[in-house]
C-alpha cells in the first residue's frame, strides 16, 4: 500500500490497476475523501476487521476512497496485548499520541471524517474534538459499550488512563452515529437523535461451509482473544463433562496461549486464515458468556463468523444471541450447566440435526450479516452524511 499523508494509507490502492497518472488524478478527483481514524492497526482488530476495514472496498465502488489513520503502529500492537512490561507500552501509547496529534495539528484534506470508536486508545476527546474543526461531515461508528467503565485483564492500569464518557462527547459532535445494535442505538439517542443501525456482518463468500463427513467424530470451536477467555473459562465444567462422555475434540483459536481449567483442547494461534479454515473443518459453535456489565449491550461477532460457516450454535441467552438465534433452528439458547451438556450431546448425537441447524445457520447469515445485505445501508448513510457523487 502506498501512503497518502502522514499516518494515511488508501483503501483503493492494492485493487487499482495499473493506469496511467493522468487518469489516477482524474479518479481521484472523482472520489470523495474521507479520513478514517481507527484505534488498531490494520487487518487485527476483529471488529474493526468486520466493519469499516470489510466495508472501504465496496464504499469506493460508490464513490468514497477511505483513508486510513490508525492510532496503533506495528511496535505498540506487538506488545499491547502481551501481560506486563507496563513502562515500555506506556513510552509506545505515549509516543503514537504524539504522532497522532502532529497529524491532526498538520490539517487534513479530506471531504469526510469517520471515527471507529475512538480515535487515539487512551485520553478524552482531544483529537476528535480537533478535526471537528475542520468543519466536515463526522460519522462516529461505535459497535461495543466502551461507555462503560472497563477494566482489561491484559492491562489493568490502562483503565486510569481511559475516559469512557467521551462517548458522549463523540455522540454529541457527530453528525450521525452508527450503532452495532438497538439497544446502543437507544443510549446514543439521548445525545444525538441521528442514529442508524448497522449490525455485524462478514463476508460470507469468505466465512462459508464446506462439504463434511457427518458420520466423523464432531469437534467444537470457540474463536476468541486472550480478554474474553473468561468466558470459556465459565463452561470448563460442562466441557469437560462432554468430553468425557462423547471424546468429542474442542478446538480454540485465540491470539494467545491459553489452557481451559480440565478440558483438553487444541489451541490455535489466531489469524484470519486459520480462523477460517478452523471453523470449517469444525462442527459446532459456542458462545459462553458471564454475567458481564459489558455483555449484555454486545453483539456477538463470533456467533454470527459460525452462522455463516454453517455451523450450529450454542450460546448463552445474552445481549445479541436472543437475536441472532433462532432456538431450536440454527442454534440453541442456553442459560446453566445442564443446558450446556444436554444441548452439545443434542448436537453431537444427531447429524441429522447438525445438518438441519447449518442449513438453517447460512441461511440466516446470507440474509441478515452478510456484507451483501448491508453494504446498500452503509452506503444509503454515507451517501445522506458526506454527499453523493454524482
Amino acid at each position: 500500500m502506498c501512503c497518502v499523508c502522514v499516518g494515511a494509507v488508501r483503501s483503493s490502492e492494492s485493487r487499482r490497476p495499473a493506469v496511467s497518472r493522468d487518469l489516477s488524478k482524474i479518479v481521484d478527483q472523482i472520489m470523495k475523501r474521507i479520513a478514517a481514524f481507527v484505534p488498531n492497526k490494520l487487518g487485527v482488530s476483529p471488529g474493526q476487521r468486520v466493519r469499516i476495514e470489510a466495508w472501504a472496498p465496496h464504499l469506493q465502488e460508490f464513490g468514497w476512497q477511505i483513508d486510513w489513520y490508525p492510532f496503533e503502529d506495528d511496535a505498540l500492537h506487538e506488545l499491547l496485548y502481551k501481560p506486563g512490561r507496563s513502562v515500555a507500552k506506556a513510552k509506545l501509547i505515549a509516543s503514537n499520541y504524539i504522532r497522532h496529534l502532529g497529524t491532526v495539528l498538520n490539517g487534513l484534506e479530506c471531504d469526510g471524517l469517520f471515527i471507529y470508536r475512538e480515535a487515539a486508545l487512551i485520553g478524552p476527546a482531544l483529537l476528535e474534538r480537533r478535526l471537528k474543526q475542520l468543519r466536515v461531515p463526522m460519522i462516529y461508528d461505535i459497535d461495543d459499550p466502551i461507555f462503560l467503565p472497563y477494566k482489561s485483564p491484559v492491562n489493568s492500569w490502562g483503565s486510569l488512563l481511559k475516559f469512557s464518557r467521551k462517548t458522549h462527547s463523540l455522540f454529541k459532535m457527530s453528525d450521525r452515529v452508527i450503532s452495532i445494535n438497538n439497544l446502543i442505538g437507544d443510549y446514543a439517542r439521548k445525545f444525538n437523535s441521528a442514529v442508524s443501525i448497522v449490525p455485524n456482518c462478514v463476508d460470507t463468500g469468505i466465512y462459508r461451509p464446506v462439504r463434511k463427513d457427518r458420520t466423523a467424530r464432531p469437534k467444537i470451536v470457540w474463536t476468541g482473544s486472550v480478554s474474553t477467555l473468561q468466558n470459556l473459562q465459565s463452561v470448563a465444567g460442562p466441557l469437560r463433562a462432554v468430553q468425557a462422555e462423547y471424546g468429542c475434540e474442542i478446538i480454540v483459536i485465540a491470539n494467545g496461549e491459553t489452557e481451559v481449567d480440565g478440558v483438553d483442547i487444541e489451541y490455535r494461534s489466531w489469524s484470519p486464515e486459520v480462523e477460517i479454515s478452523s471453523l470449517q473443518e469444525c462442527d459446532i459453535g459456542i458462545v459462553p458468556l458471564l454475567d458481564l456489565d459489558w455483555n449484555p449491550w454486545k453483539f456477538f461477532l463470533k456467533t454470527v463468523q459460525y452462522l455463516a460457516a454453517g455451523l450450529p450454535v450454542v450460546a448463552r441467552r445474552i445481549g445479541s444471541n436472543s437475536e441472532v438465534i433462532q432456538d431450536g433452528v440454527n442454534g440453541f439458547l442456553v442459560d446453566n450447566e445442564e443446558g450446556w451438556f444436554d444441548r452439545l450431546g443434542q448436537l453431537i448425537n444427531d447429524p441429522a440435526l447438525r445438518q438441519r441447524m447449518s442449513n438453517a445457520a447460512r441461511k440466516s447469515a446470507l440474509a441478515e450479516y452478510s456484507l451483501d445485505s448491508q453494504i446498500p445501508r452503509v452506503a444509503s448513510i454515507f451517501r445522506e452524511v458526506y454527499g453523493g457523487n454524482d
